[in-house]
């Protein structure tokens, strides 16, 4: 089973200025087409399987800016359902975690707590999980 990538992309200046990191960022996974929805947009929903390993990476589209994942919180975390854990070398760390749901398919919402520039800032995609 492949792993999924899902690429975080922050507006930061526009997200510090307006204080809503909602409008200010843009989500993609490496699923492409087959399955996940809302690409582009702060609520993706990505399609994944009981199993699966997710891994959660975020980048600045301004230059001079910090963003940095922080935590992740909500249903997956207190469902049990993933448990994503730091990995990587300092300026390339991302988020890994492992889909359990034992079996059972459905639709989790998850809260991403961000760092931009020190400020922290959270948004609420989804995993649509199979089994």
């Amino acid at each position: 089973m492949k792993q999924i990538d899902i690429l975080m992309v922050v507006d930061t200046q526009g997200a510090l200025a307006s204080n809503d990191l909602t409008s200010n960022i843009y989500l993609i996974d490496t699923n492409k087409y087959v399955g996940s929805g809302n690409e582009g947009q702060a609520e993706l929903k990505t399609a994944c399987k009981d199993g699966q390993i997710i891994n959660w990476r975020v980048s600045a589209i301004n230059p001079g800016n910090d963003v940095e994942i922080v935590s992740f919180s909500g249903q997956m975390i207190t469902g049990n359902f993933c448990n994503p854990i730091k990995q990587g070398l300092s300026g390339e760390e991302y988020w890994e975690g492992r889909i359990e749901v034992q079996g059972k398919a459905q639709t989790i919402q998850y809260n991403a707590t961000l760092s931009i520039d020190g400020k922290a800032m959270t948004f609420d995609p989804y995993l649509i999980v199979s089994v």
